[in-house]
């Protein structure tokens, strides 16, 4: 029959368990660098590194769709200021045709010159970013205009989706980030019909006005083009505004993404130096601890008879 272990041993035994599973403990948070690991390891402690953790996963989101946004504002934006300088290719054909020395031919020419450029402008309106018509606003994945010379405005008008799509900052501010084809290129009044400042008609009336030799209407048409231009660029500011506070709101982003950062590691994270210095404390403990076990006398019941 065994003898169970007298109170002291048991005790003793007890003791260097807990001593054991705390040098477990602090060996593995060295090793992994992380204090708390599962809510046991600090309950007080959980709610906050549960909130930071949350708070670190919603900047890195922020974070990446800001970049993602920003590439598209930025071809968005390249695109329109190809369009505007493309304006001033028409304004030279425009400046050519208006000339009194020139015939119905070299007209005629100049007009395969300007019905090139509105084809280059429909071209511009069907850009694509990442797979996506970048001006189609909601209906992004199908082109907003094609060509129809028939049209007043040289093009076929193939959608009219709006532009809902916003981008939130790390703040939870929400802004826009896009116009449509039509915003650009096409614009109306309020009854859907042509607006003095349409990019695509007033290339079209300059082609119309140089195939029928008509000096006065080319002449026209360049006033037109000249205003086309100057919607076109104020237009383009909108892209300038949106890429300036895109990057303000990434610079946020990444102050905000480095406090929450800082604030979850000194919370979640292994003070190395201090447990490093509790291992120590931990093991000299443990030796002193089997040591004074082991000099302890041991005494039985056939010591007491002798």
């Amino acid at each position: 029959m065994l003898q169970a272990l007298d109170p002291m041993r048991s005790q003793f035994l007890n003791d260097l368990a807990t001593l054991q599973n705390r040098m477990t403990r602090t060996q593995a948070e060295l090793t992994s660098g992380i204090r708390i690991s599962k809510p046991s390891d600090d309950p007080t402690a959980v709610g906050d590194v549960l909130q930071l953790q949350s708070d670190v996963g919603m900047v890195t989101q922020v974070t990446s769709n800001l970049n993602n946004v920003k590439s598209e504002v930025d071809t968005a934006s390249g695109v329109v200021q190809d369009a505007v300088s493309i304006l001033d290719q028409a304004r030279s054909v425009a400046a050519q045709g208006a000339s009194g020395t020139l015939d119905a031919s070299g007209r005629t020419a100049l007009a395969a010159q300007a019905e090139q450029i509105l084809n280059t402008l429909i071209d511009d309106s069907r850009a694509t970013f990442d797979g996506r018509y970048i001006f189609s606003g909601d209906s992004s994945s199908a082109p907003a205009y094609s060509v129809n010379l028939v049209n007043a405005n040289g093009v076929n008008r193939l959608l009219t989706a709006p532009v809902t799509r916003v981008i939130q900052d790390s703040t939870g501010q929400t802004f826009a980030v896009a116009k449509t084809a039509q915003d650009l290129f096409d614009h109306r009044n309020p009854d859907d019909s042509l607006a003095s400042d349409n990019v695509f008609a007033a290339v079209n009336n300059l082609r119309i006005a140089l195939l029928n030799n008509d000096q006065p209407g080319v002449t026209a048409a360049a006033a037109s083009i000249q205003t086309a231009q100057d919607y076109l660029n104020t237009q383009g500011a909108f892209y300038g505004a949106v890429q300036n506070r895109i990057t303000s709101a990434l610079d946020v982003a990444q102050k905000f993404q480095l406090q929450s950062q800082t604030a979850l590691s000194n919370e979640r994270d292994t003070n190395v130096a201090a447990a490093a210095t509790d291992l120590t404390q931990e093991q000299l403990s443990q030796q002193a601890a089997m040591q004074a076990q082991a000099s302890m006398p041991r005494t039985s019941l056939f010591d007491l008879l002798k």
